[in-house]
């Protein structure tokens, strides 16, 4: 990755001479593209934790008609929201 100062620009370049292909950024986009990077990172990492607490709270619900509170709330995931959207597919 190459950086210009006086246009603030990165170019990023993949391949030999003859097959180069290049892209440029302007550097605040990167930027602020490097910063949603990790906040999609730390939500993937949340999901990815709570899934056994979904299936199992998934598997509670499935036979009733009310809301029940899951035992073992995890905050990333809106299990009201989640017990409407079972309720419509059951």
């Amino acid at each position: 990755m190459n950086t210009s100062a006086s246009y603030k620009t990165a170019m990023i370049s993949l391949g030999q001479k003859k097959n180069k292909k290049s892209i440029f950024f302007k550097l605040q986009k990167l930027r602020s593209l490097s910063f949603i990077f990790f906040m999609f990172q730390n939500q993937r990492i949340n999901y990815t934790e709570a899934m056994a607490d979904v299936m199992n709270y998934v598997i509670l619900v499935i036979g009733s008609n009310t809301y029940v509170e899951p035992p073992d709330a995890n905050k990333n995931i809106l299990y009201y929201q989640l017990f409407e959207e079972l309720k419509t597919i059951i």
